[in-house]
């Protein structure tokens, strides 16, 4: 994978260096070091006004405080970085304390599709054992629909510096700009710390973009049909609908891609939330990095590989009181093993295209869901093995997987002009 190369505009960089320049001496009478690296940093970095800058200097520049978070950000999504040539991230800074941990929430990107919040965290104390076990946030008083997603601990962790992102399932009306967010953080030896920071939208609400699309794609008497496409300037949103009467389960979208008419590419979520929706239910939405800024005439959708199998062979069969395996797909020749509440499967090297099988989802006997607890995964020099654990449970249950490589049509293509 070729390394991503981050342009930083001459007026750029000069906002980036008055505003770390500030925020250094604010807090140089206890971060003199920080001090010296920022301004060695920053003189490297202002003699690159229209290069392009390679990921070495941006390492460097993550290393400024507050920066971190949002250069790993922009590394993996070039959505983001359209986001920042374009101003749409919004700087807040705000401080706050408790318990000897100090948070600040250094910026925010909303739009009607989702929210992010960039934050870094000091402490007093040995951070080894912090965690961070749940985000609200607040739209007055209203709990915005989650949860985020987030990173809960980091090894060795001494500084904290991340994001929290939010997505919605369906487009939020921004009643109010003002907002709280609350951190709930778990210290092995401080016990529970929250941590509360207001903050106010400064920018006016990007417009959601939908192209009506009602392409259908037809592989072999297998149907899906991609109805819209949605544009924000966080990600670009594929609505996909799948045919009811198909006889082959759909089960994944591989290496989803859109390419604007000038040829800009842009692939699929790298660290974050990657589709919404249940495909077993016939609609699914797939999320692939932001193109909003991009002007263009058409837009065409690449689909490397739709992965399928039979219909009512997409599931493992178990009985969880006498830990058998009831039924599992004929092509399916590796080993399962069952205990009371967890289902392994040891699948050989590349045996599943390099992916995991993924038995995130449980169905009992009577049609109920089997809630599902936690997943693990470990390897050998032969073998993958997957390990789904559920909750406490003695009856039958169906285990589905949402992967299984077997690809019956590839290099899919489809141009959509845009309205």
């Amino acid at each position: 994978m070729s390394k991503l190369s981050i342009d930083v505009p001459k007026e750029k960089l000069q906002q980036i260096r008055m505003d770390a320049l500030r925020k250094v001496q604010r807090e140089k009478r206890t971060k003199k070091r920080i001090l010296s690296v920022a301004i060695v940093t920053l003189l490297c970095v202002s003699i690159l006004f229209t290069i392009r800058v390679s990921p070495t200097i941006a390492s460097y520049v993550a290393k400024i405080p507050g920066f971190q978070a949002l250069v790993s950000a922009v590394s993996l999504d070039a959505g983001m970085k359209d986001i920042v040539d374009n101003d749409y991230y919004e700087e807040v800074n705000v401080l706050n304390s408790k318990n000897g941990l100090s948070l600040t929430l250094q910026g925010v990107i909303a739009d009607h599709s989702g929210l992010v919040l960039f934050y870094d965290a000091d402490a007093l104390f040995d951070m080894t054992n912090l965690y961070l076990n749940e985000v609200q946030v607040f739209q007055g008083d209203d709990e915005l629909p989650g949860p985020g997603s987030f990173v809960m601990n980091t090894s060795q962790q001494e500084h904290i510096s991340s994001y929290v992102e939010y997505n919605f399932s369906e487009p939020i009306a921004y009643a109010s700009k003002d907002f709280r967010a609350v951190f709930h953080f778990h210290d092995v030896d401080k016990g529970n710390i929250e941590i509360e920071i207001p903050f106010t939208l400064q920018n006016e609400m990007a417009k959601e973009k939908v192209i009506a699309a009602n392409r259908t794609v037809d592989i072999d008497g297998q149907k899906f049909t991609i109805t819209q496409i949605r544009r924000t300037p966080l990600k670009t949103a594929i609505d996909i609908e799948i045919e009811e009467a198909n006889t082959m389960q759909l089960l994944a979208f591989d290496n989803i891609s859109v390419i604007t008419d000038s040829g800009e590419r842009r692939g699929g979520i790298i660290n974050g939330i990657a589709k919404q929706g249940d495909i077993r239910d016939g609609k699914v939405t797939l999320y692939v990095q932001s193109n909003y800024f991009h002007e263009s005439d058409s837009l065409t959708i690449n689909i490397g590989a739709v992965q399928a199998v039979p219909k009512g062979e997409d599931f493992i069969e178990v009985d969880f009181g006498t830990k058998e395996v009831l039924t599992k797909p004929g092509y399916f020749d590796w080993d399962i093993s069952v205990t009371s509440n967890h289902v392994s499967v040891a699948v050989k090297k590349w045996d599943n295209g390099g992916s995991l099988l993924r038995l995130f989802d449980g169905v009992k006997e009577d049609g109920t869901p089997l809630e599902f607890k936690g997943y693990t995964i470990s390897r050998d020099d032969e073998y993958v093995i997957e390990t789904a654990q559920f909750e406490e449970y003695e009856g039958k249950a169906k285990i589905y997987f949402s992967y299984y490589f077997n690809p019956f049509g590839e290099n899919i293509e489809l141009t959509i002009p845009l309205q």
